[in-house]
This record gives C-alpha cells, structure tokens and sequence, in this order.
C-alpha cells in the first residue's frame, strides 16, 4: 500500500481583507453576515474624469498605498516606486511569521520557501505612463515586476528556498499552497510562506470586465443562487505559513489547521472553451486529491467553493454531486467580501480555519435559491444560509473540509483541510520565567505596556504560553528585564512596573523555582549572552504575542504625464 503523503500545518496566517485586518476580525465580520463591499476607490485615480466604471460596489481595501518602510529598511524614494502589491504582500509575510510566534532570524536558520500568488497588471499603468524622474526610473525595474513579490519577500527575510510567482489567474491561492505543499514533501524547502495580493489601482481592468458581462450591476454577490447578476470584484492580501505537522508538533507551534491533502490539474479541451468551466475535469481532480491522500470524499463536512455568484457555479455543484455525498453542505465568501482573484483561495481557506477555531461555520450571505439545472440533483448540495455549529458538520466524525477553486483559464485546484490535533494542558506548580528586551530604557518600557495591554485584551492567553514565547520567538535585545511570576495578576503587575520606570532589570533566584538550569540560564541571559531557550524545558508553546504596530506613511501612486489634475477636478465636477 502507498504511503500516505505527509500531512502540513499551517502555524502562522495574516489577512486584509475587505472590511477587516486580522483573521479574528475578518471571521467576526463573516458571523456578522455583514456587507462589506463600498464604492469604487476612485479616490486613486484622480487624473481620470470619467472612468466609465458602472458597477456600483466592490470589495475594497482601505490602506493599500501606506507602508512601513523603515521597517524593511527601503529608502522613501526606492518605496514610492515600488507596486503596492509588493509593499503589502511583504507587511503579510511580515505579520504572518509573528503570528506564528517567530523571530525573523529564526526563519533564516531554516530553508523556507516563498510563494506567493499574483497577476493584477494594474500598477504596470503606472510604470508606463507616471510622471516619474530619472532617478526613480531606474527603481521601476524591479518595482514594478511581478517575480520581486515574492522574490523581496526572500531578499529582506534573507530566506533561501524556492521563491516563486504562481499565476493560474482565479485559482492562484490555492495552486500555491499546492507548489508548497509539495515542495516541502519533496524537500525543497523545511517550511514556506504563501501569499496572493491582489489590489485594484487603476479603472480599465474593472470596466473591460464590465463590458463581458461578468461584474454584478446591482452590487451584490448571490453564490449559488438562480437570481445572480454576476460578480462583485474585490482586493485582499494574506499570508500563510506551512510546515509539516510532525514539525510543527515538535517545535511547539500553534497549529490553526492541517492540510491534509493538495492538487491542481488543467480541463483541456473537455468544456469545448478556454474560459468555459469543465464539470468533469473538476470532479476528477477533487476524487483523486482526495483518495490519493487515503481519503474519502463521502467523508467531507463541508467544502468552502469558489461560488462567485457568475456563469461557473453551475459547473462546480455538478462536480461536487459527482464525487460527494448527497446533501454536502457547502458555501462561498464571496457574498461578502466578492472575488479577491489572486487573493480569493487565502478568503477561502482563511475562513474554514478561523471556523473550526471558533467552532461555527459562516452562511453564505445572498444566497436564496439554488441555481436550477435538469442535471443537478435537487438534494445534491446545501447551501448553508445559517452559521452552522463544527459540530453539526461533522456527524461525530474527525471534521474534513475540501476548499476549491477553478481559474479562468482552466487550472482548477483543490485543498483538504482539517483540525488541529488537539492540544494537552498541562498545570504548573512553579512560577514561570518572563523575558523581556528592547534597545534601550524606553523601548523596553514600550514592550512591557504593549504586552499588558494584550494581557488585558486577551484574557484567555495561557500563561505558560506567553513565557515560552516571550523565551523563544522574540528577539533578544540590548536592554534586558526578566522575573518570575505564577500568575497573570503578577505578571500583570510587573509589567505595569516596567513600563512606568518603576522597575529595574533582574532576575528572581527565589527558592520556589526548581530548575537550576533555568535560573542560571536567566542569569547569563541578563548579562547579555543569548540563550537557545528552546532547549530548556519551558512549559508552553509559540502563540501570536503582543504585535508591534507597523509604521505606516503613505506612498501614493505617481500622477500621470501630462495630466493636470486641477483641469480634471475641475471637468469631473462639472
């Protein structure tokens, strides 16, 4: 019998999505069932009088031109020529990698992999037609090409596996978590990062989308349902980070959720049209994903689909009743955030992971009545119109869920998901050690407040948790505090102390700590030798910890040559 491919964790994940940043938020607003689309970010192109854009909603980003520049060490004059689609894919990667509890340097000791998905042209406008200088020119070579996405990514991260755009249009996402997947398994990289960025900067691509028809006219997406007018484009950017889950497990990683299986294959010519979606090749693709990974698709609790509410969804529920169980509960987050295209797979797989975090499923908001068809079975499929309990998907069963995608051009992609093994609590008797650092007085003053208030706005932080990632997963600095606490009453104490000035950088060697080991390695630590704290035996394991705030100026995009804006202003509002 064929040895089952290895399955992958995902440790780290970080989101902008459309009214939200943060997979938390981005999963309150999906329970919500709220609208999340707003006009048109004109605001962008001010040189355009009249973009000829009808569509009256999209899914919109509020921040996409500010970007912490200082912090990835890029001069102002090299940022403002970079494409946004770089600057906030790196800020992801960036976040992602803190989510996972890791310090930056950590991830240059290991082979990670960068891929990341990518394929909006539109700031390539601006690198034609801006009214740059010369000097700025010469920055646009690798600020305006879509290899320096992820290829930055690796050069600032100082990573050193495979670093690679993946572009099979509305399938991207998911077709890169596939490449990652399964250049881990084959031993390409230890770990990798997986981003899609996807922003709208420039109106000709959303009226030529438009002009085919494919753009809802009443600013409403309705996956699935027999009354949609097409779909509602949007933006977003996010991030993964994989590893392989007997990794993860021994390095003491937060698992969100384990890719169980992973694939990718092209229609051919079976639809009879290059942009017309196959049924067939879809259905092929899902039963041999699953199967090849020792799974039963009967088996599925749900599968998150690419649902965007357009001329396809009929094609992806006559796959689904081909390979699935009757009655297969299924839904798309298109109806609230739209179609994120490079972007949309990290939407799709972003929710089912923070859904079986918090135990409930999302609905899928707009949909009424199933797309009616003679060769879909009536009880095939259910749309979920309600949040639905894990629990009620699952039928006692371990919780699998598909997340599919297929793209313009006919690559379609699937991925199969599941839970976290779950995680053993274990007690502590001793009190625990916290370590803190900054580069001088005042920095660590700001560390130690920033951590008390995500002490108060976390309440249900582990302590042991907080300790080993304080140990492990932050940089170890100049300026240097650490103590000993067994509650989060005291740590909360001091902390508040730190940060008032009101307390000195020391060690606690009190009887009540039994390991001699630790409290000699807090010594050392203090007087500025760094220790491996991985090695020692702390309780606890790597969480997303207190997040420095990013930096942000804005970068706006360059006016065009030979435009003047005031003349313009002045015709639009006329």
């Amino acid at each position: 019998m064929a040895r089952r491919p290895a399955p992958i964790a995902i440790v780290g994940l970080s989101c902008r999505f459309p009214g939200s940043v943060g997979p938390d938020a981005y999963h309150r607003t999906l329970i919500e069932g709220r609208d999340l689309f707003s006009p048109p970010p004109r605001h962008r192109w001010p040189w355009c009088a009249d973009d000829r854009i009808a569509v009256p909603k999209v899914g919109a980003l509020a921040d996409v031109l500010d970007f912490d520049n200082a912090l990835f060490r890029v001069s102002p004059r090299e940022a403002e020529t970079i494409d946004p689609h770089q600057r906030v894919m790196l800020e992801e990667a960036w976040l992602a990698i803190g989510n996972a509890g890791y310090r930056l340097e950590d991830f240059r000791h290991k082979t990670t992999g960068v891929f990341v998905a990518v394929y909006n042209p539109d700031f390539q406008f601006y690198a034609r037609e801006g009214d740059w200088d010369e000097i700025s020119r010469m920055y646009l070579a690798t600020g305006a090409a879509h290899t320096m996405v992820p290829n930055r990514i690796s050069y600032v991260f100082d990573l050193k596996g495979p670093s690679e755009v993946v572009d099979t249009a509305c399938s991207s996402a998911l077709v890169a978590i596939h490449r990652a997947v399964e250049a881990i398994r084959s031993g390409e990289c230890e770990q990798a990062i997986v981003g899609g960025v996807s922003l709208l900067l420039e109106p000709s691509r959303l009226v030529r989308l438009q002009e085919l028809g494919l753009l809802s006219v009443t600013g409403e997406s309705a996956p699935f349902d027999r009354e949609s007018r097409g779909q509602v484009l949007g933006e977003g950017a996010a991030a993964l980070v994989l590893k392989p889950l007997e990794n993860a497990l021994s390095d003491r990683d937060t698992i969100h959720a384990v890719i169980h299986g992973s694939g990718v294959n092209h229609q051919g010519a079976a639809s009879g049209g290059l942009t017309r979606p196959s049924a067939s090749a879809q259905a092929e693709l899902i039963a041999r994903t699953w199967v090849r990974h020792g799974l039963d698709p009967r088996d599925a609790g749900y599968v998150e689909a690419h649902g965007n509410g357009g001329g396809g969804d009929l094609s992806e529920l006559l796959a689904f009743q081909d390979v699935f169980a009757e009655g297969l509960r299924i839904g798309s987050v298109k109806g609230n955030i739209g179609f994120l295209e490079a972007a949309g797979g990290l939407s799709q797989i972003i929710k089912v992971v923070m859904a079986m975090r918090h135990r409930i499923m999302p609905a899928t908001r707009a949909h009424r009545h199933l797309v009616e068809d003679t060769a879909l079975r009536p009880c095939a499929v259910d749309v979920l119109r309600d949040n639905t309990d894990i629990d009620d998907l699952s039928s006692g069963k371990p919780f699998l869920a598909g997340v599919h995608a297929y793209g313009l051009g006919g690559c379609n992609a699937h991925v199969v998901l599941g839970e976290a093994p779950p995680r053993s609590e274990d007690g502590y008797e001793h009190p625990l050690p916290f370590l803190l650092s900054g580069d001088d007085d005042a920095e660590l003053a700001a560390t130690a407040d920033s951590l008390l208030q995500w002490l108060r706005r976390t309440p249900s932080a582990s302590l042991p948790d907080i300790s080993f990632t304080l140990a492990a997963g932050r940089p170890q600095q100049r300026r240097r505090a650490a103590f000993f606490c067994l509650s989060k009453e005291a740590l909360a104490g001091r902390l508040g102390s730190l940060a008032h000035g009101l307390e000195q950088a020391q060690a606690e060697v009190a009887t009540t700590v039994a390991d001699d080991d630790l409290r000699r390695a807090m010594s050392r630590w203090l007087d500025g030798v760094d220790i491996a704290w991985e090695d020692l035996r702390l309780q606890g394991q790597r969480i997303e910890l207190a997040p420095a705030p990013l930096r942000r100026r804005r970068f706006p995009l360059p006016a065009i040559a030979g435009v003047d804006l005031v003349s313009e202003g002045r015709r639009a509002s006329a």
